[in-house]
């Protein structure tokens, strides 16, 4: 019996220790963070980074990677009881934390500059990055997708209050991969005269030229000869004339890659899976599989006439994913750069 008093005397003091754990509303200096909020304030603090979900929390002064380290602590142990408490978490030092700890003491009185300080943190979606003097110019758009085999296109027509409809797509075949400069140049001629004209254009951003693995020097040119092909047909789209001085040299634009295959949801680990799904869907219902008939914003629908769904059933499968693309592309483009579609927005606050 006097053999277990230590054991039973060491439990004890466990469980109290855990029992008498208390919401502490002040902040400590134990860690180096200075007292310097009031009791209020701190309070205000706590219940903020307890009770917000991380999409409310990044309206303040801090960036996805700490928010996700304090949605790891919350539910790994629960609720902070100190101010102190979240200079444990990777990537927080004191100046870090009394910037994120100020913008919540000092939150906007109203929703609409609460709007306005969200919309600072909007992800830039296109280099250049696309003016907002060009939104009320953009009737037409031209969206481009680049793969190994084909050069595909989609048209689309922009009417205010109006579904968006795709005016037309098409397909250019490059017979082979390794071409010279001069077979390139050839190839752009062509497709210069067969991309219809638009008021502006986009293209995916082209992935970096470099080698997967060591001595794969097949898979560098391959990158490499993408490049300049986007490049070369972005330029002479651009050297296109246009009647607007504004929009002469300055209405071209490559995409963020992978903001279409993130938005339609067809970006599994690092790889983006089959567009087709999407496209009948949107064939059918004007808007995504996953996403509500009575979207939002009227412009983010998708009319597709008749003519192109038969268009697209004749091409084989390979040439249907790259028409997809396409589509999927020009629609990104502008829901998040055009439009501004808080709904579409919203998939890359998260």
């Amino acid at each position: 019996m006097f053999a277990r008093l230590p054991l039973v005397r060491i439990q004890n003091n466990w469980l109290g220790s855990i029992v008498g754990r208390n919401f502490n509303v002040k902040s400590s200096t134990n860690l180096g963070f200075p007292c310097t909020y009031t009791e209020e304030e701190t309070q205000k603090i706590l219940e903020t980074i307890n009770e917000n979900d991380v999409e409310q929390l990044y309206k303040y002064n801090i960036t996805k990677y700490r928010l996700k380290r304090i949605e790891g602590w919350r539910k790994k142990f629960g609720r902070f009881m100190s101010l102190d408490q979240v200079l444990e978490l990777d990537g927080f030092g004191i100046t870090v934390l009394r910037k994120f700890y100020d913008s919540i003491v000092h939150t906007p009185a109203t929703s609409e500059e609460l709007v306005q300080k969200v919309a600072k943190k909007d992800i830039k979606f296109t280099t250049p990055v696309f003016s907002a003097n060009l939104i009320p110019k953009v009737q037409s758009c031209v969206s481009l997708y680049v793969g190994l085999d084909f050069v595909t296109w989609a048209k689309f027509k922009v009417v205010k209050d109006q579904p968006t409809v795709l005016a037309g797509w098409n397909s250019f075949q490059i017979v082979d991969r390794k071409l010279h400069v001069s077979e390139l140049i050839r190839n752009v001629t062509q497709l210069n005269q067969l991309i219809p004209e638009a008021d502006v254009y986009v293209v995916e951003n082209p992935a970096v030229a470099q080698t997967v693995a060591m001595g794969s020097a097949v898979q560098t040119n391959i990158n490499v000869q993408r490049s300049q092909l986007i490049a070369m047909i972005m330029l002479s789209l651009s050297s296109r004339p246009v009647e607007d001085p504004e929009i002469a040299g300055s209405n071209v634009f490559f995409f963020k890659q992978y903001a279409s295959a993130r938005l339609f949801g067809i970006f599994v680990g690092n790889e983006r899976v089959s567009a087709d799904s999407v496209v009948r869907s949107l064939m059918e219902r004007q808007v995504g599989p996953s996403e509500e008939p009575d979207i939002e914003q009227t412009q983010s629908k998708l009319t597709i006439p008749s003519g192109l769904k038969v268009v697209y059933e004749e091409n084989d499968n390979a040439e249907r994913e790259f028409l997809g693309q396409a589509v999927l592309l020009g629609l990104s483009f502008l829901r998040l750069s055009v439009f501004k579609c808080e709904n579409s927005l919203k998939v890359f606050r998260r």
